[in-house]
């Protein structure tokens, strides 16, 4: 029985040194709920500023819950644990929460809320785009993209840009879900 434990460990051992030299694409069913949940949850400052809140409150909350569990499904079907990487992905995801808290601490001092609007989306970019340098590489470019709204958000206030910005991450997060679900499907021979 311990020969048997110690077996696989090794064994989850040399599959998590040979996924670290591949960048995880990521797990499909996550980038495809978090489309949903931008696209719907960035619209709501534009159209029903007074629900944004305690949707992210609910739907940020239960979408981080959400997510651990797919990708603790993700890893336990595909039968390897590489609990270094989830610790990184748990670490990074758990500092980008804490991170969108603080962000809340000018609007305690009296600051328009506006300004913790604004610092949302820069946490968000700053957080996807390095989420994509060190974790998944399809979140590189959706954090760009938020860093674009961001500019334009703050320098030139067009109307609907939160609309249009969570619509096109949205696209991306579903472009990067079907892009992970490609690199999982098995190749067939022609």
């Amino acid at each position: 029985m311990q020969q048997a434990e110690q077996l696989k460990q090794d064994l989850d051992y040399v599959v998590g040194a040979v996924r670290r030299h591949d960048r995880s694409a990521g797990v499909p069913s996550i980038y495809f709920m978090w489309a949903v949940i931008v696209a719907v949850g960035w619209a709501l400052p534009d159209f029903a500023p007074q629900l944004a809140a305690p949707f992210w409150v609910l739907f940020g909350i239960g979408g981080g819950l959400v997510s651990m569990w797919l990708a603790a499904r993700d890893t336990k079907h595909s039968g390897s644990v590489d609990q270094a990487h989830g610790r990184r992905h748990g670490l990074h995801w758990l500092v980008t929460g804490a991170a969108f808290l603080v962000c809340w601490l000018p609007v305690m001092r009296g600051a328009p809320i506006e300004t913790a609007v604004g610092n949302f989306m820069l946490v968000a970019a700053i957080s996807y785009a390095l989420a994509g340098v060190h974790l998944e590489r399809p979140l590189l470019w959706t954090g760009l993209l938020m860093l674009a709204a961001y500019v334009v958000l703050t320098m030139f206030a067009w109307p609907y840009t939160w609309t249009a910005t969570g619509l096109l991450v949205a696209i991306a997060l579903a472009w990067a879900g079907f892009s992970s679900q490609r690199s999982r499907s098995p190749v067939h021979p022609e």
